[in-house]
């Protein structure tokens, strides 16, 4: 992953839990060095550290795997994270209004991450559970949208960002369609994306765009923003 891994003791050790995805949720320790770029005797040394502090699990083919550690932090963030208390209303009302599934979505790294979903529409396993990240480099609505509002460059950013909302049809699963909207704190601090995925077959672009209303009236009861404050 990275030739060139970070000096700090600290540093090293957030970029090994980093490296899991939900296409690596186990890894070994040649693969852990692999992809940092640390020698063996170092991510070893590391891995050992985390394993004491449970924030890995050594398991019994010698992979490692993230450990329960994580879980505690996991449970106090969404606990205490205002914009997941104040997005999971809203979720809720515009699944119930649009019958399709919701989800928010932010940035982590080269990943997006799902922050909050609806549980009422879960008829496809290829949906991204809450805590579920993968690579912007998938493509997809979510992707797009979170590319083109952390500044990537290049036409169709711009074009997104102009109009504050992107369409996907296929770009992960040949069976979907999805609409992503950007989302603002009132202060106009852009906060992730806010997508309506469902079967591409049932779902005209024409059927997205007319979800865009909904979107903004039931977001807005929450203070928040589809465009950013002028």
């Amino acid at each position: 992953m990275t030739s060139t891994p970070p000096s700090g003791v600290l540093d090293r050790a957030l970029l090994l839990l980093s490296l899991f995805s939900m296409e690596r949720k186990r890894l070994q320790l040649k693969e852990f060095s692999a992809l940092s770029g640390l020698d063996k005797a170092t991510a070893s040394r590391l891995l050992k550290v985390l394993v004491s502090w449970g924030y890995l699990s050594r398991n019994s083919d010698g992979s490692y795997s993230p450990g329960p550690s994580n879980l505690r932090l996991a449970s106090i963030f969404r606990a205490t994270s205002n914009t997941i208390t104040r997005i999971e209303g809203p979720i809720s009302r515009i699944s119930e209004r649009v019958a399709q599934t919701t989800a928010f979505f932010v940035r982590s790294g080269e990943e997006r991450t799902c922050l909050a979903r609806d549980h009422a529409y879960q008829d496809f396993r290829y949906f991204i559970e809450t805590g579920g990240s993968v690579s912007l480099a998938e493509g997809g609505a979510a992707a797009q949208l979170l590319l083109a509002f952390n500044g990537t460059e290049g036409e169709i950013y711009d074009q997104t960002r102009a109009r504050g909302y992107y369409i996907s049809r296929g770009e992960r699963n040949r069976h979907f369609a999805s609409i992503a909207v950007a989302m603002f704190e009132s202060d106009g601090e852009f906060l992730g994306a806010l997508t309506i995925t469902g079967m591409g077959a049932d779902l005209a672009n024409e059927n997205l765009l007319s979800f865009l209303p909904v979107i903004k009236e039931e977001v807005g009861k929450a203070g928040f923003l589809t465009q950013p404050a002028l």
